[in-house]
C-alpha cells in the first residue's frame, strides 16, 4: 500500500546518501503499524513510501509457535492454554534473537524449558520476508538497489537481516559506510576485448644474434650430410660382416664341442669372441678372419660319448652284498643254580 503523502521519519536523519550512489537507495522499518519503505531521493528526501500493515511483530510471534507445534519441537501444543504459553515464550525469544543464535525460556505453567533459535524464526517466517523483499523491489523499480536504510524497528524482526543480505542487499545501519559503487567503469570488461591480428612481438625478435642460426653453419652442416650417410653405410656393413664371422664360430664351437677335441673348442671361442669385439672397438676397421688351423679344427668329424666299462671289483662287490637283513643269533639258555636274597630289592645268589 502506497501512502499519498510521504513523511521522512527522523531517524533517517542519521543517514547520508553520496552523489555518485548507483542505484535506488530504500529505506525500511518495522513496528506495530506494519512494515514500513520508503525510497529516498539524492538530497535525502522521502520520494515513495509503501507500507504492509500485515506484517507486525505478533504475526512473527503467531509464525513462529505455529511453526513449533506443526514440527512437534514442543508437545502438548494442540492445547489452546499450551499454545498461549508457548507464543509467550516466542515473544520473548523475538528481542533476544536479534544478537543471540538460540535462546533457552522456561514456562510459566505447562511448559518446562523450550529452545528458539534464530534459523527457526527465519524458516517461520518466510512469507514475510519474502513480502519485504517484493516491497523494496517495487519501490526501486527498474533500477537496481544500492542500499538499504534500517529503521530501529528492525530489532523486532529476527532474521530479517540475514535473509536479506543472503539475496544481495546491502543493509545499512547509521554507522555503516555506503558501499562502493561502480558506474561508468569498464576497467573489468577489457579483459574481453578481442586480440590484436598480428602479435606484438615475437619470441625470435627478442632473441641476442649469437644465438640465431647462421647461414655458414646452415652450409656447413649440408655438407656434412652426405658424410654422415657414407659413415652409417660403412657401419652397417661391418655388422653385417661381424654377423657373419659370429655365425662361423659358433658352428665351429658346436663341431668342435661334439667331436671332444680339448684344445680345438677354446681356439674357435677366442676366435668368435675376437671377431665380436673387433667390429664394435673400431667402427672403420675390417673384422679379422678365422685361421685356417681353426677351420680345420671346426670341420673335424665329431665324437660320441662312450661310457667307461664297470670295473672287476665293483662288480664282485655287488654280488656279495645282503640280500637282506641277517639273521639274530638265539640266546643261550642258563643253568645257573641261585636262590632268594633274603634282603629285600637285592638280585638272588648264584650257588653254581
Amino acid at each position: 500500500m502506497t501512502e499519498p503523502t510521504p513523511q521522512r521519519p527522523v531517524w533517517l536523519d542519521d543517514f547520508t546518501i553520496p552523489a555518485d550512489a548507483a542505484g535506488a537507495v530504500v529505506a525500511v522499518d518495522f513496528g506495530d503499524d506494519g512494515l514500513w519503505a520508503a525510497r529516498m531521493g539524492a538530497d535525502g528526501r522521502v520520494e515513495q513510501v509503501a507500507v504492509e500493515p500485515r506484517i507486525t511483530p505478533s504475526v512473527l510471534d503467531i509464525r513462529v509457535a505455529s511453526y513449533l507445534h506443526h514440527g512437534e519441537a514442543v508437545p502438548g501444543t494442540d492445547d489452546p492454554q499450551v499454545f498461549a504459553e508457548l507464543l509467550d515464550l516466542c515473544r520473548r525469544a523475538r528481542t533476544v534473537l536479534i544478537e543471540r543464535d538460540s535462546v533457552i525460556l522456561m514456562g510459566t505453567e505447562h511448559l518446562r524449558l523450550v529452545t528458539i533459535t534464530l534459523d527457526t524464526a527465519m524458516a517461520a517466517t518466510v512469507p514475510e520476508v519474502n513480502r519485504a523483499n517484493g516491497l523494496i523491489v517495487e519501490l526501486a523499480g527498474r533500477e537496481p538497489v544500492a542500499a538499504v536504510f534500517l529503521g530501529p524497528g528492525m530489532d523486532l524482526w529476527p532474521g530479517l537481516w540475514e535473509t536479506l543480505t543472503d539475496r544481495g542487499f546491502a543493509l545499512l545501519g547509521p554507522d555503516d559506510p555506503f558501499p562502493e559503487t561502480f558506474v561508468g567503469d569498464d576497467e573489468a570488461t577489457r579483459a574481453l576485448e578481442a586480440l590484436p591480428e598480428t602479435p606484438t612481438s615475437l619470441a625470435w625478435a627478442t632473441a641476442p644474434a649469437e644465438a640465431l642460426p647462421d647461414a655458414a653453419a646452415a652450409a656447413e652442416f649440408a655438407e656434412r650430410a652426405p658424410s654422415a650417410a657414407a659413415a652409417r653405410r660403412t657401419r652397417a656393413l661391418l655388422t653385417a660382416a661381424a654377423l657373419a664371422v659370429i655365425a662361423l664360430g659358433g658352428i665351429g664351437l658346436a663341431a668342435a664341442t661334439m667331436t671332444g677335441d680339448d684344445d680345438s673348442p677354446p681356439a674357435a671361442a677366442e676366435s668368435g669372441a675376437t671377431a665380436v669385439s673387433t667390429p664394435e672397438q673400431g667402427g672403420d676397421e675390417a673384422p679379422i678372419a678365422a685361421s685356417p688351423s681353426e677351420l680345420r679344427a671346426a670341420r673335424a668329424p665329431m665324437k660320441r660319448y662312450v661310457p667307461p666299462k664297470p670295473t672287476s671289483s665293483s662288480t664282485t662287490k655287488t654280488s656279495e652284498a645282503p640280500l637282506g637283513p641277517q639273521p639274530r643269533p638265539r640266546p643261550r639258555p642258563d643253568n645257573r643254580r641261585t636262590i632268594p636274597n633274603p634282603i629285600p630289592g637285592l638280585p638272588p645268589i648264584i650257588i653254581g
